[in-house]
C-alpha cells in the first residue's frame, strides 16, 4: 500500500515536516490605526510504531491532519482574541491539557467501572471537537461552548448506527458531564484557578458548561395485539415464515436485535426446564433462566433439528441484521404501523408486563436494564389497555379486591401437573 500524497490533502498554511505535521497561521490584525501580521507556529507528530507500514504511516497522518486543522482554528481564535499581545500571551503554560486531565480523571473514577465503555465514547466525540493538546483554561469561551454543542447535535444525528437520524439533548448533556468533571478536578487539585472558568459565578456548579434543557421525549409506538397478529399473518402469506417467527420470538423475549437476538444459539437453551440465557452485551451482565413462552417453545422446536446441523447452532442464521431492518420497514408500510423498528418489540415486551402488573424490579431483571427508572422511563408505556385494567381494578369492591389478590398468591409456586 502506497503513501497517502499528502499535498492533495493539507489545507493553506499546514505541511509536512519529517514525522510532524507542521501549523503555520498569519492573520491581521489592526492596532492603534496600525496593520499588523501575527503568525503562529505549531507542530503535531505523527504517532508512529517503530518499522510502520504504509498502512499505518496513512492511519496516524490522518489522525494528525485532523488534529492540526483543529490546532489552526484554535490559533485564529488566540489571535482574534489577543490580537499584537497573542505572541506574547503564549499558549503553551503550567495549566495542563484538556487530554492530560482527562486521562487522570478517567483512571480515578471511570476506569475499570460499568461507565468506562461509555465514557470512551464520550471522550472521543470531546475530542473530535477539541485538539488533545488545547489548554484547560484555553478552552473556557462561549464559543468553544456554543460551537460544541452544535458539533454534537450535528455529529450524533449523522451517526451511521443513528437509524432514525433522531437527537436528544441528554447525549450532549452526557459529553459536558465529563468536561465538567476535568475542569473540577484542575480546580480541586490547583492546576487551575477558578476564575479561569468560562463562568466563575460560584452559585454556577457547571462552570458555565450547563447541561442544555431535556427536551420532552416523543411518546414511542408499542404494538397491540391485532398489529402483531397482522403483521405476522402478512408475513405468513407472503411466504416470509423466518421473519414471522423472529418476530414472534422478539416480542415473546424482548431481546435487542443488535446484540443478543443475532447471539444466541441452541446452547442457550435449557431444553429441560424450556428456559433461555444469554448475554447481555449492553450492560456486561446474563440474563439467566429466562422463561420461554409457548410459542418460542414452538420455534425452537421448528428450527432445532437444522440449527443442529449448523456450526454456531443458530436458530435465526438465515436473518441478517440488515435484512431484518428492511423487513420491519416492509411491513409498516403493508401494515401501516407507526415507528415499526425492531425496538418496537422490546417496548411492547415491557409494556405488556407492565399491563399486567408486573413488579418493575421483575420487568428491570427480564429486560435487562440496570435501573428501575430505566424500564418506567423509556419502556413500560401506559396504554388502552392498562388503563382499563387500572380502572377494572380501581371499581372492584374490597371484598372482589382481596380475593383477587388471594387468587394470585395462591398460585405462587403452583405446581401445573398437580392441576
Amino acid at each position: 500500500m502506497a503513501k497517502i500524497d499528502t499535498s492533495m490533502l493539507l489545507p493553506k498554511g499546514i505541511r509536512v515536516r519529517g514525522n510532524s505535521i507542521v501549523v503555520q497561521t498569519r492573520k491581521q490584525v489592526v492596532h492603534n490605526g496600525i496593520v499588523n501580521t501575527v503568525s503562529d507556529f505549531k507542530s503535531v507528530k505523527l504517532n508512529l510504531p517503530k518499522g510502520h507500514t504504509a498502512s499505518e504511516y496513512n492511519d496516524a497522518f490522518l489522525v494528525a491532519l485532523e488534529e492540526a486543522k483543529k490546532q489552526k482554528i484554535l490559533a485564529h481564535k488566540h489571535i482574534a482574541t489577543h490580537g499584537v499581545e497573542a505572541k506574547v500571551k503564549v499558549r503553551a503554560g503550567a495549566v495542563p491539557t484538556l487530554k492530560e486531565i482527562f486521562d487522570i480523571v478517567f483512571k480515578l473514577r471511570w476506569e475499570n467501572n460499568k461507565q468506562e465503555k461509555a465514557v470512551l465514547i464520550y471522550a472521543d466525540d470531546i475530542f473530535a471537537f477539541f485538539p488533545k493538546d488545547i489548554r484547560l483554561d484555553e478552552m473556557q469561551t462561549h464559543d468553544n461552548y456554543d460551537n460544541f454543542v452544535a458539533f454534537m447535535q450535528k455529529r450524533i444525528i449523522e451517526r451511521k448506527a443513528n437509524n432514525l437520524s433522531t437527537f436528544s439533548t441528554r447525549t450532549t448533556n452526557r459529553r459536558l458531564s465529563v468536561i465538567r468533571c476535568c475542569i473540577a478536578h484542575a480546580i480541586d487539585k490547583g492546576l487551575m484557578d477558578y476564575s479561569k472558568v468560562l463562568s466563575p459565578n460560584p452559585t454556577h456548579k457547571h462552570y458555565g458548561w450547563r447541561n442544555l434543557k431535556e427536551v420532552q421525549i416523543a411518546k414511542k409506538n408499542t404494538l397491540t395485539k391485532e398489529q402483531e397478529h397482522q403483521v405476522i399473518a402478512k408475513a405468513q402469506e407472503l411466504g416470509d415464515f423466518l421473519f414471522a417467527h423472529a418476530y414472534a420470538w422478539l416480542i415473546d423475549t424482548g431481546q435487542r436485535y443488535e446484540t443478543e437476538f443475532f447471539k444466541w444459539n441452541l446452547k442457550n437453551i435449557n431444553f429441560k426446564n424450556w428456559t433461555i440465557t444469554w448475554h447481555r452485551e449492553k450492560t456486561g451482565n446474563d440474563t439467566e433462566n429466562m422463561p420461554l413462552t409457548k410459542r418460542c417453545i414452538e420455534i425452537i422446536k421448528n428450527y432445532k433439528t437444522v440449527a443442529m446441523q449448523r456450526k454456531d447452532q443458530r436458530v435465526f442464521a438465515d436473518l441478517s441484521k440488515h435484512a431484518l431492518e428492511d423487513k420491519f420497514r416492509k411491513y409498516a408500510k403493508l401494515c401501516k404501523i407507526k415507528d415499526h423498528t425492531p425496538y418496537i418489540t422490546r417496548r411492547t415486551f415491557c409494556t405488556r408486563l407492565g399491563e399486567r402488573g408486573v413488579h418493575p424490579a421483575i420487568i428491570m431483571d427480564m429486560a435487562g436494564h440496570t435501573c428501575v427508572e430505566t424500564s418506567a422511563k423509556y419502556y413500560i408505556k401506559s396504554t388502552d389497555v392498562a388503563k382499563k385494567r387500572a380502572m377494572k381494578t380501581y371499581q372492584m369492591s374490597d371484598e372482589e379486591f382481596d380475593g383477587e389478590e388471594d387468587r394470585k398468591s395462591s398460585l405462587i409456586g403452583h405446581n401445573s401437573k398437580n392441576k
